[in-house]
This record gives C-alpha cells, sequence and structure tokens, in this order.
C-alpha cells in the first residue's frame, strides 16, 4: 500500500547536518476524497468489533468465526460513514454538533451513575475502547443521523392504516407467551429398573394427591438439583421446554399436580406454582416499535439511491491488498 512517511532530520550539536532519516508512521488502507483510513484507524475498528463480539461469545471458537465473518464489512462501513460525514459537512450541517455531542455524552453518564468523565474513560478502556474514540464514533453517529433524516427519512410518510396492518400482520411478534412457574420432583433413571422406578413414583405421586406439602416431598423423593430448594426450577415460557412436558403442563391450572411425565433422563412429578395468560401488547404501546421496522423498510430503496449517489460524487481509493480481503465492494 502506500505509505505515509516522515521525514526527521537528525543534527549533531555541530550543526552539522549528518542523516536523514525515514520513519514508517503508518500505511494507507484507503483514500476518500481527500481523506485518508490508515492502517491504525482500521485496526481500531477490528478492535472494537471483537471487543464487542467478547462479549456475547465467551467460546473462543464462536468469537472467532463471527469476527472473521464481520470484519470483512469494516472497511466498507468506515468508508461509507467517511462520505456521509463529509456529504454532512458540505450542507453545513456539523457546526453544532460538539454541543450536542458533549450534552448527549453528560445526558448517558448521568443516566449511567458514573460520577464523572474520568471514570466513564475508565469504563471505556475495560471496553476496549476510550472516551475519546467513543466521542468520535457518537459525533460520527449523530452527524449520519441528521444527514439520513433529513435526505432519506424526511421523504417516508407512515399512515395509520399502514401501521395497523403491519401490526396484525405480525401479531405473533407483540404477544407475550403464556408462562409457568414451576416446581418438580424428579426420579433419575439411570441403573434402574423401569417397573419399580414407575411404583415408586406412583407412591410419592399418592402422597402428593393426599395433600402432603410438595417443597417437603420434593426435598425427601427428588434426585434433581432443584431438591434442596423444594423442587422449584423456576419459570418457562410456553415453547422452550420438552414436548412432553408442553402437552401436559399448559393444560392444568396453576396450583395443579401434573401426573407422571416420563423424559429422557427420568419420571417427572410437575405442580404449577404460578401461570400467566399469552398477553397481546396494545398497538400503542408498541407503535413506536412498528414505525421503526416499517420506516427501515421504506427507507431501502431511498438510501441505496442516496447512497449511490453519494458515492458517483466521491472519489474512492483502496489499496489492492485490501480490497479483497474486506469486501469493500459489498458483494
Amino acid at each position: 500500500g502506500l505509505l505515509v512517511a516522515l521525514v526527521v532530520v537528525v543534527a549533531q550539536w555541530a550543526g552539522s547536518l549528518r542523516a536523514q532519516e525515514v520513519v514508517l508512521l503508518d500505511e494507507i488502507v484507503a483514500r476518500v476524497n481527500d481523506e485518508i483510513i490508515t492502517m491504525t484507524d482500521l485496526n481500531q475498528e477490528l478492535q472494537q468489533l471483537r471487543a464487542s463480539l467478547q462479549q456475547d461469545n465467551p467460546n473462543p471458537q464462536v468469537l472467532e468465526q463471527q469476527f472473521q465473518q464481520q470484519k470483512r464489512g469494516v472497511l466498507r462501513t468506515m468508508i461509507q460513514n467517511k462520505m456521509l460525514v463529509q456529504r454532512a459537512e458540505e450542507f453545513g450541517m456539523t457546526s453544532d454538533i460538539d454541543m450536542q455531542v458533549a450534552s448527549t455524552l453528560e445526558e448517558m453518564r448521568k443516566a449511567s451513575g458514573i460520577p464523572d468523565m474520568e471514570v466513564l474513560d475508565q469504563y471505556l478502556r475495560q471496553q476496549g475502547s476510550s472516551l475519546e474514540r467513543y466521542t468520535e464514533t457518537l459525533r460520527e453517529r449523530m452527524i449520519i443521523d441528521a444527514l439520513l433524516g433529513q435526505f432519506v427519512f424526511s421523504k417516508i410518510i407512515l399512515l395509520t392504516p399502514v401501521i395497523q396492518a403491519y401490526y396484525d400482520e405480525h401479531i405473533d411478534r407483540f404477544t407475550d407467551k403464556a408462562e409457568v412457574e414451576l416446581q418438580e420432583i424428579l426420579l433419575l433413571k439411570e441403573g434402574k429398573e423401569i417397573s419399580l422406578l414407575r411404583s415408586r413414583t406412583e407412591e410419592v405421586l399418592k402422597k402428593v394427591h393426599s395433600s402432603e406439602d410438595f417443597e417437603d416431598l420434593a426435598r425427601e423423593y427428588s434426585e434433581g438439583p432443584s431438591a434442596a430448594g423444594g423442587g422449584n426450577i423456576g419459570s418457562f415460557k410456553q415453547g422452550s421446554m420438552a414436548v412432553p412436558i408442553e402437552e401436559v403442563i399448559f393444560q392444568i391450572e396453576e396450583g395443579e399436580v401434573s401426573g407422571i411425565i416420563e423424559t429422557e433422563y427420568g419420571l417427572q412429578i410437575l405442580k404449577v406454582v404460578s401461570k400467566k395468560a399469552p398477553y397481546k401488547r396494545p398497538l400503542e404501546e408498541v407503535r413506536a416499535e412498528i414505525s421503526q421496522a416499517l420506516y427501515q423498510i421504506k427507507a431501502e430503496p431511498e438510501l441505496k439511491e442516496f447512497m449511490d449517489d453519494v458515492r458517483e460524487q466521491s472519489y474512492i481509493y483502496v489499496a489492492p491488498e485490501y480490497q479483497e480481503e474486506y469486501n469493500v465492494e459489498g458483494r
């Protein structure tokens, strides 16, 4: 790639020019109009991507796989963002942006309960970033949002019937599933004669039906890890449990006990401690969420047209060795 070089003149005390050393500072990865993206810039973005993925992926193999997959779009995004910020600057949309960024940062700091900016900087450094870097990213994001808001999203009108239709078509998405809180008595199959195990489980079930305390019976007879806690295994949404359990558990009422349920690992008796019916969230509660989704859908052709126009009016150079590795054309 192209190299940025700093020529350092080394002069001796006597005043004679002894040497000129060329110190390589950085490598130019891409040029967007009159601005450059350096290897340092790219590496910072890649480090940030890895740090972000690391929070959700403790498994090193999964982390590496996701990183390699997502890193291919990093340089393309950097180029697009630089083009958009430059366009916003041409339209004079960045004059008071620094005040807005400072105000937003201060609001975020207060909302997070962070005492001062120095502590915020320390926190961000623990996350693989810094206050300076986060401020730059926030500034860029706010500029781009303002630009796209004015030239893309302002052209989109969402009528109430369109929002209603989207709500009706995606009602499953806006319905919270039924939920149950359960207690169990579990007798494990491993190393046992199944007929004897069933007889023993039936005896325990009789004790449950004879109004003996379920928690006490769980502590006495259950072989599952929940036994010490009186058999409490927590809350489950419909669709999250094994089929044999689901088929039974959502048919019985709060406070009732199942029959014997056979699973791969044992025989189980379950008690429904509490039960929540499915809840359909009303339209007004999810209107903002629907509007956001519709804006994204309807903005796609407008956004593509706008980006194509910005790209056509920009000079973009990417060093050959980075073009394929970082998929700068978005193939």
